[in-house]
């Protein structure tokens, strides 16, 4: 692991971590508040609509030089609506400090990113995958944390610890290095890496996993509460869920940049598929926990796949931004979702709300192949080594 990185992986997984705790208590929320499934979706799409306006319009100032402040701001956001949450008596209170959080989680993580790839562009795969690693080892460790202080000293106490464990990190990004990547005069930046069917391509290919996270943020703790599990159990299922993801990514993310990140996240999506659309039916909570836990092993490949992709089809000085259009086009498609599929499941089940989500894989997947028909066999996408390699790039002290 390059040692450089670790300040930047630690504040990744800091912010997941307080994402992941918000996600464990959606049904103590309902419970103790009175907030409906379908108000908990609109808070859930909401947030996830802000994080996308964040990383469309404010990932592409890392780009342009300004990674450390992005990063800065992005954490005093994530850590204010903490301590909001904990306050919180009404659904508007609830949606506007999700779409706070959100805003912060969007300038954070693409600024971040960008600093890891720019930094030690002759291993991206495997720099993004253990990223990804410890996004996720955040997001493993929200919801139980979260799950255990709810059941010991109420909903509001997971809150108040997270803000606590998010603001420690606030001293140490303020002595953040100098971003050492080129700096981008590009202006429309989401229209010239859309114009790339690399882009596009890998985007496509990950569309209906994108949509299976908002389905999973909005009812997977209320349809596990429906089934009688405490809150301590729905966070230590999620925990179950991400641990695959722990000691897969790095390897995925190696895995991606030698045989083709594309191939991997088709390859992905299809194996979760069948494994989503079969919650709809399975009432046994040991039974959705061992199911989940498979899934976990095919989000494993598709989530860091799909970033060293985006890495990959975009040129270096637009890392931020490629990034960013990742991040934004799964806030919108999850965001989507999520306003859905607390809806549908309140109106239909969740027979209605998985096996819609599995068809979406399986449409993304199809679309692909035909958004790729236009890329070379040699393409990188598929593991090849056309075109020219990064160069690395001196790291650069400083503040």
């Amino acid at each position: 692991m390059n040692r450089r990185l670790i300040p930047y992986f630690l504040l990744v997984s800091a912010t997941m971590m307080a994402m992941g705790g918000i996600f464990a208590l959606l049904g103590e929320l309902r419970d103790e508040l009175g907030f409906s499934e379908t108000g908990l979706g609109v808070a859930v799409a909401m947030g996830f609509f802000a994080a996308f306006v964040a990383q469309v319009g404010l990932a592409r100032f890392a780009d342009r030089g300004h990674s450390a402040t992005m990063m800065r701001l992005g954490l005093i956001s994530v850590s204010s609506s903490m301590v909001l949450l904990a306050l919180v008596t009404e659904l508007w209170q609830f949606i506007a400090i999700r779409m706070l959080l959100g805003v912060g989680v969007g300038m954070l993580v693409p600024a971040a990113r960008r600093l890891v790839i720019v930094s030690d562009p002759g291993n991206v795969g495997k720099n993004i995958g253990t990223m990804g690693a410890f996004d996720v080892g955040g997001f493993l460790v929200g919801p139980l944390l979260a799950g255990l202080l709810a059941e010991f000293y109420g909903y509001r106490a997971p809150f108040i610890v997270l803000a606590v464990i998010t603001a420690a990190f606030v001293p140490s990004i303020a002595r953040l290095p100098a971003d050492p990547g080129g700096v981008t005069e590009e202006r429309r930046v989401v229209r010239a890496l859309v114009a790339r069917p690399g882009v596009r391509a890998i985007l496509t290919a990950a569309f209906g996993w994108f949509a299976m996270i908002g389905v999973f943020e909005s009812v997977w703790a209320v349809m596990l509460t429906d089934r009688g599990a405490p809150t301590w159990l729905i966070g230590g299922t999620m925990s179950l869920i991400m641990l695959p993801m722990l000691f897969i990514a790095p390897l995925s993310g190696s895995w991606a940049q030698r045989i083709g990140p594309l191939r991997i996240v088709r390859g992905g999506v299809l194996f979760v598929t069948p494994l989503f659309f079969a919650y709809g039916f399975i009432d046994s909570l040991l039974l959705l926990t061992f199911v989940a836990v498979l899934q976990g092993f095919g989000d494993a490949i598709v989530f860091p796949g799909t970033q060293v992709g985006v890495a990959i089809a975009a040129p270096d000085d637009l890392a931020a931004s490629a990034q960013g259009l990742q991040g934004a086009t799964l806030q919108v498609i999850a965001g989507s979702m999520a306003l859905w599929s607390g809806f549908m499941y309140e109106q239909h089940g969740p027979k209605a709300v998985f096996g819609t989500g599995a068809a979406l894989m399986l449409v993304g997947v199809a679309g692909s192949y035909f958004v790729a028909r236009t890329l070379a066999a040699d393409d990188p996408l598929f593991g090849g080594k056309r075109g020219p390699e990064l160069e690395p790039v001196p790291a650069v002290s400083g503040g």
